[in-house]
């Protein structure tokens, strides 16, 4: 495993995360399991051994099963017969697949929110959508900056779009995508990122102006070719 960060139950974590489900300690450790992978601390494939988790987490193996077996529900890691747990390793037209449906749910959303937005919203998405370029990306902070600004900036949109019940589903979905993202990280530079803030900005700004049709197909580039983008593809 790479370098990971101590265990905590922040505010931060909280922030990629609407629901810590198991709850109490189980759902601790699956929350932060969770951040580690978002930020592309575990490789695919890379072995997880509940011993060397429970120990870590000072935890007995009872909630770190239950953590394990709700990240496997998640799509997060596969647990083997015989052999143990391990995280996924998706081939590249499976990302690819996920990427292009998630693309099409978010496309939904910014319609959605283009609709049905209300008062100065959509100058609010325009001026989280229109934000520095990153400095870098290689620390854990600077990940972990990004990754929160990226929560926000697609929460906003979903809170304009005005459907709780979608946005509670797919929120987990956003999660994944940004595990899947960070496998590329290596190879997301400062220049890939600043092609995304682009396209970011154009979408808000087809939200603002309530062009449905525009800020529908822009949503849904953005997001499918973001493999490509972060070199994952």
């Amino acid at each position: 495993m790479k370098s990971v960060s101590p265990f905590r139950a922040s505010s931060d974590v909280v922030a990629f995360t609407r629901n810590a489900d198991p709850s109490g300690k189980a759902g601790q450790i699956a929350t932060e399991i969770e951040h580690r992978l978002m930020l592309g601390q575990y490789d695919f494939g890379e072995a997880l051994s509940a011993t060397q988790l429970a120990q870590q987490f000072d935890a007995s193996r009872q909630p770190v099963s239950a953590a394990i077996a709700h990240l496997r529900s998640l799509g997060y890691v596969e647990v083997i017969p015989q052999v143990g747990c391990r995280v996924v390793s998706p081939s590249a037209s499976e990302i690819a697949d996920f990427f292009v449906a998630l693309g099409k749910i978010e496309a939904a959303a910014a319609a959605f929110a283009a609709r049905r937005y209300e008062n100065d919203e959509a100058a609010v998405l325009v001026a989280i959508a229109e934000r520095d370029d990153p400095e870098g990306l290689n620390t854990l902070a600077e990940r972990q900056s990004y990754i929160a600004h990226l929560h926000h900036y697609h929460q906003q949109i979903w809170d304009m779009a005005r459907s709780p019940a979608l946005d509670a589903r797919v929120s987990s979905m956003r999660r994944l995508a940004s595990f899947y993202l960070w496998q590329g990280a290596a190879r997301l530079v400062p220049t890939s990122a600043h092609l995304l803030i682009i396209e970011r900005a154009e979408i808000a700004r087809a939200i603002m102006a309530r062009d449905v049709t525009r800020a529908e197909i822009l949503m849904e580039k953005h997001i499918s070719h973001k493999p490509h983008v972060n070199g994952v593809l």
